[in-house]
């Protein structure tokens, strides 16, 4: 162990999330790319690709939560502490949802972007040259910052859960975030840095806001390795933000409250409690996520790939569109190019979750 500190174990464990978030950010955008703009407006194509990229982000939480128990590993043993306990590779980091409908947002976000312009329904993609290719370019990006978004805070809990997970096992009952504000294109918000002085209960979820990238370091009375890496960063915050803007920093006075799917969220004392996302669901229905919470998720993709492959071979069969309702939502999935390519999806996800809970089982 020797050599090692709280600063490089933190920088490793950010340097390889970094790169597995990209790699699947990278295969989202060849998925995604690969549908006509008809196909955008096709709960058969668009949930389709989400079935695929939500199969791709369960991967990428087994990783990145395996980097967080290797972290806590190594920052546990950086204070004296003998790692204990085993940690469930697979734990979505989300309540009251699921993989599938989480990577389905981006089509939701072209769709709610697009409808502002009922007029502009191109049958290609226009190139640079072509006058719609502003209006449309947008729709997309709109898309692809909302997949950004939720796979950058997915990730970020899945790891940060993980490592609490280990700090719990191994009797450890308290712990800090750590400030990483040269992973944030502004630096760390005034929110970070007035929760960096604070110490969590491992018994609690680390509150985070959009775009967060605080790390976790175990902390107590005898050891918190954590605070004085906290106060080399916020000395040099302070005095690069300098006089009074040092000043509103330090004044900045915070919150946390309970998101519907996320759990604790960190805000401005001032503002408003985030919206809830889920309709049906109060924030106070929220629970901690775990290896049962994912089961029941995964039993929950599996009955919506037995109906949707029924639907499939009917769009197949008689070559026009099915419109069906199914779990509160109305769906119409339409022929297209692509649509074998839609059923082969479709029918990975299908064996992928009947054989996750055979395991299970």
């Amino acid at each position: 162990m020797s050599g090692k500190t709280l600063e490089s174990l933190s920088d490793t464990l950010e340097q390889a999330r970094a790169a597995l978030v990209n790699q699947y950010v990278g295969q989202a955008h060849r998925m995604w790319d690969m549908l006509t703009p008809a196909d955008w407006w096709n709960d058969g194509m668009t949930f389709a690709v989400a079935s695929r990229m939500a199969l791709l982000e369960m991967a990428l939480i087994q990783q990145v939560r395996r980097l967080g128990v290797s972290y806590a590993d190594e920052t546990l043993r950086l204070v004296g502490v003998n790692p204990k306990g085993d940690v469930p590779n697979l734990v979505f980091p989300r309540d009251n949802t699921d993989p599938w409908l989480v990577a389905q947002r981006p089509a939701d976000s072209y769709r709610s972007a697009a409808v502002k312009s009922p007029a502009i329904r191109p049958k290609e993609w226009p190139d640079k040259t072509d006058e719609l290719f502003s209006e449309v370019d947008k729709w997309l990006e709109q898309a692809f910052n909302r997949l950004q978004t939720t796979v950058d805070e997915d990730v970020s809990r899945a790891q940060t859960s993980a490592t609490l997970d280990k700090y719990r096992r191994s009797k450890v009952l308290e712990y800090r975030r750590v400030l990483h504000p040269e992973l944030s294109k502004t630096g760390s918000c005034g929110l970070c840095v007035v929760a960096a002085d604070r110490w969590y209960s491992t018994a609690d979820l680390l509150p985070l806001h959009a775009n967060c990238h605080c790390g976790v370091a175990p902390a107590g009375s005898d050891y918190d390795p954590g605070f004085q890496l906290n106060q080399k960063d916020l000395k040099r915050l302070y005095d690069e933000a300098g006089g009074t803007t040092a000043s509103a920093l330090k004044q900045v006075k915070v919150k946390t409250v309970t998101h519907g799917e996320l759990g604790p969220v960190l805000l401005a004392e001032d503002a408003e409690d985030t919206p809830n996302p889920i309709p049906s669901k109060a924030s106070n229905a929220w629970t901690t996520p775990d290896r049962r919470s994912t089961l029941a998720q995964c039993r929950r993709m599996e009955n919506r790939a037995i109906e949707f492959n029924r639907r499939y071979k009917e769009v197949w069969k008689t070559g026009k569109p099915v419109t069906f309702r199914y779990e509160g939502r109305t769906f119409t999935f339409k022929p297209s190019e692509n649509l074998k390519q839609a059923m082969a999806w479709q029918k990975t996800m299908l064996n992928q979750m009947r054989s996750m809970l055979g395991e299970a089982a």
